[in-house]
């Protein structure tokens, strides 16, 4: 654990050196947060509450995502395509750690980084614009943080998946921007599921896009009750196992054909 601490830490060190990036990381994502929740002020028109959910809670909600945006921002597909493209892959599972387990601990320290450095802004800037993006108790902001730990893992395995497809098509190329498309829309990071049509809804809640930014959010504004919490943390947890199941049989494959072929 403790070469995954410190690989944690090099990334942290390394994303702080960046200050441009950051800086215009955060210009865009406040003009973003800002233009959404004018979307959602407009869009309301005075109403009280549209799906249940009132115009405070849905800019709540539009604030609480463009924050944890810049936490979920995965490099593990990019960086599993890289090794593969540069045939480094061969060395890399040679070493006496797991290179996934190095991807992670990469993307953890870059997140790490991103709550200081941009987390942290966007809600300060959010809370000039807005007010305060308070949670509903501070239970539901306790189960806001299990639920989003539960989530980052998901959007991580999601994207080692697709990572590992590298390893057939070399280049990922359009498949990453058709991921992040139907990540943006499933997940419920931008229009929330509820105002969905119900067959639509029902359809997208039985996938595990929704358990990335939804379910959190959801729990974040008190949208849920107690009992819909543990039934969709429940489902969360179901797909995370799959889906980590379901990459470590791939992963094995995937590294049999590499020791076979020789890199």
């Amino acid at each position: 654990m403790k070469s995954y601490f410190f690989i944690s830490k090099i990334r942290i060190q390394t994303a702080l050196a960046y200050r441009f990036n950051v800086i215009s990381t955060i210009l865009i994502q406040c003009l973003i947060m800002y233009a959404m929740s004018c979307f959602w002020i407009a869009a309301y028109n005075g109403a009280q509450t549209v799906a249940g959910v009132s115009q405070r809670d849905m800019i709540t909600y539009t604030t609480i995502s463009a924050i944890i945006g810049n936490l979920l921002t995965i490099g593990v597909q990019r960086r599993i395509e890289n090794s593969v493209r540069t045939g480094s892959v061969a060395l890399d599972m040679l070493k006496p750690v797991c290179i996934y387990g190095i991807y992670l601990a990469e993307d953890i320290g870059d997140a790490i980084a991103a709550l200081f450095q941009k987390a942290v802004p966007l809600a300060l800037v959010g809370t000039l614009l807005f007010g305060v993006p308070k949670p509903a108790s501070l239970l539901h902001f306790i189960l806001f943080l299990f639920s989003f730990a539960i989530g980052y893992l998901i959007n991580w395995i999601l994207a080692a998946l697709l990572g590992l497809c590298a390893f057939k098509t070399l280049k990922l190329g359009p498949l990453a921007n058709v991921k992040g498309f139907i990540m943006k829309l499933l997940s419920g990071s931008i229009f929330p599921l509820w105002f969905f049509p119900v067959g639509f809804r029902k359809a997208l809640e039985l996938l595990p896009f929704m358990y990335i930014y939804q379910l959190p959010l959801g729990i974040y504004i008190g949208q849920y009750t107690m009992e819909e919490i543990a039934f969709r943390t429940g489902l969360q947890l179901f797909w995370c196992t799959v889906l980590w199941l379901l990459f470590d049989v791939l992963q094995k494959k995937m590294a049999a054909t590499v020791l076979i072929q020789g890199g």
